[in-house]
């Protein structure tokens, strides 16, 4: 691939119907991801959601998609990131979640994400970026154990992720 890349927001249908399909490519075993993608589609569409999406030549190669927290006030949520297997390692992770943190940053106090504890580069990008562990837990149907990660801003209060752990904890058992 050349190196032409550009990087904005989802704003159409037509770049949400592109990101659709960009995910469907890359399922990683998760179960129910379909209906996921599908349900991600309508929330973007309505704005819920927010994606930045990765473009080489037209082509799309990368997206990040992220949401307020669903239980959890002035918490952001990173839910999805997809980098095309050629093109990983240059970066695009990286740019893409410091584009999610400045994004309407007055909102939110903090962003919280999950990860395979078997992905040992995304756990290192995200402590780089000075994200840090909250807990280990398996939250999805299937798999054996997932990384919480948070970055708190100096505005977020201690104690501020005692409630969140304490909920992941019981979802997951």
């Amino acid at each position: 691939m050349s190196f032409n890349f550009q990087f904005r927001f989802a704003e159409d249908e037509k770049e949400i119907k592109k990101l659709s399909e960009f995910l469907l490519l890359q399922p990683f075993n998760y179960a129910g991801y379909g209906f996921w993608v599908e349900r991600a589609r309508h929330e973007l569409l309505s704005g819920y959601k927010s994606a930045i999406l990765a473009f080489s030549e037209g082509v799309l190669v990368g997206d990040l998609v992220f949401q307020p927290h669903k239980q959890f006030q002035r918490v952001r949520e990173l839910k999805n990131m997809r980098i095309h297997p050629l093109l990983r390692g240059r970066y695009f992770g990286s740019f893409m979640i410091k584009q999610a943190e400045l994004e309407k940053r007055d909102e939110y106090d903090a962003i919280i994400c999950d990860i395979r504890s078997d992905r040992n580069d995304v756990i290192a990008m995200l402590r780089g970026l000075g994200y840090k562990e909250l807990l280990r837990a398996p939250i999805y149907e299937g798999q054996t154990e997932d990384v919480v990660m948070v970055k708190r801003f100096e505005r977020t209060p201690n104690g501020f992720f005692a409630p969140i752990e304490k909920t992941l904890i019981q979802s997951a058992f």
